[in-house]
Formats: structure tokens, C-alpha cells, sequence
């Protein structure tokens, strides 16, 4: 029995590495400065009087500075900002919107660096409520639109 051991051993030991190999070799996995701002919504439709969950990730590099997340839709507006304190802050920044009036909504976090250089990307959700129909969830504005953000994403 202690040479099957072995034999398993040696094939998830070579089965890792290779799988590893594979997975840094496609771009999955990005590190360093220049990786892109996230964001990720759950649910995508929800009905109203629920809550909301966003996940913001940001690429650690010693210039960031402030993440500003703005959420809005036709007749609601809020915005967060949060103090990043460069490589040491966390990757992941995770925000709750509760009971969000009907609408169709959209996400937008800007990550902003020391040189004032800004980095941005957004997500649009809906919240249904009982009197919605098609024309009450179309694209809110955008108001929060910057013009020097090096990617705009809208919905």
C-alpha cells in the first residue's frame, strides 16, 4: 500500500503543477499595477425592499489613493468614498445598498491615484417593484460621468 501512496502523490503533485501552468499561461490570474478595476453586483434583478451586495476590487499599487463608488438611477443618487493607503490596502471592498427604491440602477467605482490619474469601470442592476414596466427600467443617466476615466463602461 505505500507504493500506491507514492503513485498518487506523483501524479496530483505533477497534475497540480501542470494545472497551475495552465492557468498562469491563459491571463486569468493578473497581478501588479495594471490590472483593472472590478465590479461585480449579486443579485442583477432583485425585487424591491431587498438588499443589494457589491464587490469593488483593486489592483494594489502604491499610487491608489481613494475609491469612490457612486450608485444611481433615475430618482436616487448615493456615493462612498474610501481612503486606500496604497500596496497596504485591501483588495476587495465590499458594499450593501438596502431596501433601493424600483429602478434600474448603475454601479461605478473610480479608483484615483496619487499622480491623479483615474481608473474606473461599472455594473447596472434593477430593482423591481410591483407597478414596473419595461419602460420603468431603462438606463439611468449618467451623472457621475468623468471625462478623463481611461475606461467607461455603461449599461
Amino acid at each position: 500500500m505505500g507504493n500506491a501512496k507514492t503513485a498518487r502523490d506523483r501524479f496530483l503533485v505533477g497534475f497540480t503543477g501542470v494545472l497551475l501552468a495552465a492557468v498562469l499561461s491563459s491571463g486569468a490570474v493578473s497581478s501588479g499595477a495594471d490590472a483593472a478595476v472590478t465590479v461585480a453586483v449579486r443579485p442583477s434583478v432583485v425585487f424591491a425592499g431587498r438588499d443589494v451586495r457589491g464587490t469593488v476590487r483593486t489592483p494594489r499599487d502604491a499610487r491608489n489613493r481613494e475609491l469612490r463608488i457612486v450608485v444611481e438611477a433615475a430618482d436616487y443618487y448615493a456615493s462612498s468614498d474610501v481612503q486606500l493607503d496604497g500596496e497596504d490596502a485591501p483588495a476587495t471592498h465590499q458594499f450593501t445598498w438596502k431596501e433601493l427604491p424600483s429602478g434600474a440602477y448603475r454601479v461605478e467605482a473610480t479608483l484615483t491615484r496619487e499622480n491623479g490619474e483615474r481608473r474606473s469601470a461599472a455594473e447596472c442592476f434593477a430593482v423591481l417593484g410591483l407597478d414596473d414596466s419595461a419602460d420603468a427600467l431603462r438606463a439611468p443617466p449618467k451623472r457621475s460621468a468623468l471625462p478623463d476615466a481611461d475606461t467607461r463602461s455603461g449599461c
